[in-house]
């Protein structure tokens, strides 16, 4: 006769509240890890409402577990004779399976599935002693809970390296997610009588009454915030150009790094930045913390910091719906779940201009009569109608399938340039990885046999596979800027805008990936070999590329033309446990300008008509570009810009009064507009480790 205590509808009734309370708190946590990882979420009428959208996530993943558990355990102790369960050997016999079965169709053990297999393996030990179900169920979820998220966090510092060829890893990853389930089998099988005597019901109540009373607590705040302020607006003005006889190119090259441009530089190997600074301006360029490439080059392109342009974020969410959109884009590294929540449940793009909150240069200057063109600069998609040309950085690379069916195609495409017409002089342009000849790939990589070269054409993927795969990220970054490259030089010489800004992505990404081989001497033996040898001069071999980029430039330029070449950030001077170099190093909160200035600063040089010459600049920000820019073109600068004009490095510096603001009551309507090109762009994203 069965137990009344076990009926059915009583095993789902305690799994669903168990898996929702679980939930609930696990929500609430990581909402709050988000929050504070997330810098377009510190204000709290951004944070308040991302963290209602986000936790209802988990209270779905919290139903789904809790369904599936408690079908799983009304089926195992539904039996009253059940008293022994099914003993330990049969129970490790079947973990083992289990996770076999796992890797082998999905290639490699995921945790939360770990995890059930372990709460299965938890039911079974459980059927022999049959507790009070609500204690069953608490413990079972706390303990999968506590599984999951130590698994991922052991796994993610100790045992995914990148440095090691991956068949390798694979194996230890299996071997390690087999034994780290055992483990926490065995300990449960240990204090099981423990969990068993745990006062649930009052964890239950008071957990959950904490989490809904802050939750209600912060909603009474949040709706006593008051309205923000509208933005500056610019009231009817009459702006006089000043007379100026130059043009400006402004080149931005991402990542760009005095400590390997110096040196080069003094060994003659960059010709054209040597003649620059030997005829120019030149300095450090003090950046923004935290260094996101997507915040900083918004605030070159504007004058004004992240607080006022708005771009804190490289991706967008939009929550399902709620509709709720916000920039957001780093997340847990433990949380695998948010993968599925990212791909299924929520809408994540690339940033783009419907969330800058003020204007950038371009459309500054060609609403002051100057003609313009902006070539793959951040957030100039969509692109806008302008008194020249915009090739936003959706157009062209990798885009061939787009421009062949451009007029059939419906969606975002006509917004990728201005003026479409544009689009056939620009095609012939566009390069893809597959367009790569040997020569090309020999230049940067030390090819060592022909086998190398198959297997480099066969690359299809940013992920790690094996230590062929350390070439994607220079296969799918070069021809974005051989792209572009050759673009730009076309665009100065056939159609001589005033001003024109490129934005020449590949620099970073190449050190970001392959900073360890040029600095192979502070870490010889954490290194492959065999990819030692092959990686070793590229970086070198990158930056003479750009040198030679920049003099492309300046060939077809007239002879009038300032250029002024800016860099984002530079590098930290350490080698990351993945393998990585990167610029995530903070500044101290009792931080001095020397020491702002001197973390991992950005490049700035500048010559040409009116600029001093071999003059050393101290005291530059990001901040400083467009003011400067500004200035060089005739136009005064505004009070609302974060930075000055540069006045110092020019012969005869302007004594413009300041405007008020370039703002024209612009507000950014937040709306997410993708394209073909996001998947790519997010793929890329975590190649370079700034998403999972």
């Amino acid at each position: 006769m069965q137990d009344p205590r076990y009926k059915y509808l009583r095993h789902l009734g305690a799994a669903l509240l168990a898996g929702l309370l679980f939930s609930l708190l696990v929500g609430f946590i990581f909402s709050l890890k988000m929050i504070i990882i997330n810098e377009s979420t510190h204000q709290f009428r951004y944070a308040y409402p991302f963290a209602l959208n986000f936790i209802p996530l988990y209270l779905l993943l919290g139903l789904a577990f809790g369904l599936a558990v408690g079908v799983l355990g009304g089926l195992l102790l539904r039996d009253p004779g059940s008293r022994k369960g099914l003993g330990m050997a049969l129970s490790l016999g079947a973990a083992f399976a289990g996770f076999l079965v796992v890797f082998l169709i999905f290639g490699v053990p995921l945790g939360p599935i770990a995890g059930m297999f372990l709460a299965l393996l938890i039911l079974v030990f459980a059927s022999g002693l049959r507790p009070p179900l609500s204690r069953l169920y608490f413990s079972l979820f706390f303990t999968a809970v506590l599984y999951n998220y130590s698994w991922q966090w052991v796994r993610q510092h100790f045992i995914i390296n990148p440095l090691m060829p991956v068949d390798s890893a694979k194996a230890l990853d299996f071997v390690f997610t087999l034994i780290w389930a055992l483990a926490f089998l065995v300990g449960y099988r240990l204090f099981l009588k423990g969990f068993f005597r745990l006062p649930v019901k009052v964890l239950y109540g008071l957990g959950t009454a904490g989490i809904v009373g802050l939750l209600l607590a912060g909603g009474v705040y949040y709706l006593a915030l008051p309205e923000p302020a509208a933005p500056a607006s610019a009231e009817e003005q009459q702006v006089d150009r000043r007379p100026t006889d130059v043009k400006v190119v402004l080149v931005g090259i991402d990542g760009l790094w005095w400590k390997i441009l110096d040196p080069m530089i003094e060994e003659g190997r960059l010709p054209t930045f040597q003649k620059l600074v030997e005829q120019g301006s030149f300095g450090p360029l003090e950046t923004i913390f935290p260094t996101f490439s997507a915040t900083i080059w918004s605030s070159i392109s504007t004058g004004k910091g992240p607080e006022k342009h708005g771009v804190t974020s490289f991706l967008v969410w939009k929550f399902p719906w709620t509709g709720y959109t916000l920039p957001c884009f780093i997340t847990p590294k433990i949380t695998a779940e948010l993968n599925w929540f990212r791909e299924d449940l929520i809408t994540v793009a690339p940033m783009t201009n419907q969330f800058l909150e003020t204007t950038p240069i371009w459309e500054i200057l060609s609403d002051h009569g100057v003609s313009v063109g902006a070539v793959n600069w951040w957030l100039s998609y969509p692109a806008t109608p302008v008194n020249g040309f915009v090739v936003t950085d959706h157009c062209l690379y990798n885009k061939e399938y787009i421009m062949e069916n451009f007029k059939e195609k419906e969606g975002q495409t006509k917004y990728d340039l201005y003026p479409p017409e544009m689009l056939d002089e620009l095609m012939p342009f566009s390069r893809t990885a597959e367009d790569l000849s040997e020569e090309e790939i020999r230049r940067f990589i030390n090819v060592e046999s022909p086998e190398f070269l198959n297997a480099f054409y066969a690359i299809d993927t940013y992920d790690y596979l094996n230590i062929d795969y350390e070439a994607s990220m220079f296969k799918y970054s070069y021809p974005e800027d051989a792209t572009f490259a050759v673009a730009t030089r076309y665009l100065i010489a056939e159609h001589q805008p005033e001003f024109l800004c490129v934005y020449l992505d590949g620099m970073d990404s190449m050190q970001h990936q392959y900073l360890k081989y040029h600095f192979a001497d502070q870490h010889p033996d954490k290194l492959i070999p065999e990819n030692l040898a092959r990686y070793r001069d590229l970086i070198a071999n990158y930056y003479v590329y750009m040198d030679e980029v920049v003099a492309s430039f300046m060939e077809v330029a007239d002879s009038n033309t300032v250029f002024m070449i800016v860099s984002d950030h530079g590098f930290d001077d350490e080698m990351m446990v993945t393998g990585h170099y990167n610029h995530t190093k903070m500044p101290p909160p009792d931080a001095t300008p020397d020491d702002l200035a001197n973390l991992h600063p950005g490049v700035l040089i500048c010559a040409g008509p009116g600029i001093r010459e071999n003059y050393r600049m101290d005291g530059t920000h990001v901040y400083d570009v467009t003011p400067t820019v500004l200035a060089l073109l005739g136009l005064p600068p505004a009070e609302d810009f974060d930075g000055r004009v540069l006045d110092d490095m020019m012969l005869d510096p302007p004594a413009d009064e300041a405007l008020r603001t370039y703002d024209t009551g612009r507000r950014a309507d937040r709306r997410i507009m993708q394209s073909d090109m996001d998947e790519a762009y997010k793929d890329k994203l975590r190649a370079l480790g700034y998403t999972q």
